[in-house]
């Protein structure tokens, strides 16, 4: 009986569900003597019961978000193609509200088809105070994100340290200008934002001009047919006019950074809340796609039953992916899952709605979840249960809880669902398996 007062306790649970060794061999043999005294049933109830005292942590111990913005370059053949004076081209400007908007210990990072922007840790909070310009406007964000940019250009492939920027503003800087690039001092001027610029390997198409047969294939008859390429510009493609249907960028880059932020996601030290070297349990990946599950924030630790002994442990680390202003192409997708499949973290398809919303609002709208508590809850549900389930589950759920409001009848007491559990009373509805009664950056 001892043995079974102590199995249940909170705290040699949490011992089990953690990676403390000597707790696990302690809690095994006191599941031999369980078994023994009680049987394999009753010791799996015991810890089942038990398991639902264990304390839920609402929050994400690590958070990624990736913006797939992979229909575009971001450097073209004769440098970036982005200005601070323009910087909706390339779509730089959506993206510096994906960074403003998001959880403050989250790392952000910005997919172009060809580099990849990096924001984690605390060093470009840390320098946005320093200088004086802590406003996450678009224009701010973008004014930090640009030098780097520019360095990644001629080769640069660190980013220099806070103590470091200080010393180059001491000696070349200015109230206007505060992350002066330098060149002859190694490193991408602006602390915390990280650029990588892919090289471009023989073979691969970039459509840096457009294709002979786009240009010479186009009817100068039809005022309704596709304008062709300028000769003046040499080729290149003029403002307002559509690329090929069939471009596709290739895929290489892009998988490459996939898989090896993949190989790090349990224990990126930047993308944990406390900046923690302790690795999470599990990981998985949250991809926003209309065909995904309709998902609700209800609950700020998850309703479906908790997994048994032996079940993979609940996630601890989660990527949110999502497109730029153009979506995510399905080559594109299909590299994310492939991905995601050889890298065996789960890959949740989720939908916030019906329409199509700017990716910052989407991102904006993910932290208010987190910021509740209720993030993690639906998406643990959604990995322990999956798809089907959830969106069966909910319909249930909604069309009783409509009858019960319409038919005003009163809520059950705490009495009465202690009896609808132990049998006493009337049908309950259950929800994913459980009876429910009568930041700074």
């Amino acid at each position: 009986q001892a043995a079974l007062a102590w199995a249940a306790s909170t705290q040699t649970l949490s011992a089990f569900a953690g990676r403390d060794r000597a707790a696990r061999g302690a809690l095994a043999a006191v599941w031999v003597a369980m078994v023994d005294e009680v049987g394999a049933g009753g010791a799996c109830h015991v810890v089942a019961e038990a398991a639902a005292e264990v304390p839920w942590k609402s929050s994400w111990d690590r958070q990624e978000i990736w913006i797939m913005n992979t229909e575009y370059c971001l450097y073209g053949p004769d440098g970036p193609r982005v200005r601070k004076e323009a910087n909706h081209i390339c779509r730089l400007d959506e993206c510096a509200k994906c960074v403003a908007s998001a959880p403050g210990s989250a790392t952000v990072r910005l997919f172009w088809a060809d580099a990849v922007v990096s924001v984690e840790g605390p060093d470009l909070g840390e320098w946005q105070r320093w200088c004086g310009r802590r406003a996450p406007s678009e224009q701010q964000i973008v004014n930090f994100l640009m030098p780097n940019i520019l360095a990644a250009y001629r080769g640069e492939r660190r980013t220099r340290t806070v103590q470091e920027a200080k010393r180059v503003w001491y000696s070349h800087g200015s109230w206007d200008e505060p992350a002066p690039d330098v060149p002859e001092v190694s490193g991408q001027p602006v602390p915390g934002v990280f650029v990588w610029r892919n090289d471009r390997e023989p073979g691969e198409e970039w459509w840096d001009s457009w294709p002979a047969a786009a240009v010479d294939g186009a009817s100068s008859s039809s005022p309704s047919s596709a304008p062709t390429a300028p000769a003046a510009a040499g080729g290149h493609q003029a403002w307002g006019e559509p690329w090929p249907t069939d471009r596709t960028f290739p895929l290489r880059p892009t998988r490459e950074h996939v898989s090896h932020f993949l190989e790090g996601l349990l224990g990126n030290r930047w993308s944990h809340a406390d900046f923690s070297e302790t690795p999470s349990q599990a990981g998985v990946g949250v991809l926003l796609d209309y065909g995904g599950c309709n998902l609700r924030f209800l609950a700020r630790r998850p309703l479906g039953a908790a997994p048994g002994l032996g079940a993979p442990p609940d996630p601890e680390a989660c990527v949110t992916i999502l497109g730029g202003p153009k979506g995510i192409s399905r080559p594109f997708q299909e590299l994310l899952r492939e991905a995601f499949r050889d890298a065996k973290v789960p890959l949740l398809e989720v939908c916030l709605g019906p329409h199509e919303e700017m990716a910052h609002c989407c991102v904006a709208f993910m932290k208010l979840q987190d910021d509740a508590g209720l993030h993690r809850a639906a998406m643990v549900d959604l990995a322990r249960l999956g798809k089907e389930a959830v969106d069966a589950q909910w319909a249930d759920a909604e069309e009783w809880l409509r009858h019960r409001l319409a038919t005003g009848a009163p809520s059950a007491s705490p009495h009465s669902r202690s009896r609808s559990r132990s049998g006493g009373g009337g049908a309950s509805p259950r929800v994913g398996g459980q009876g429910g009664g009568g930041e700074k950056k």
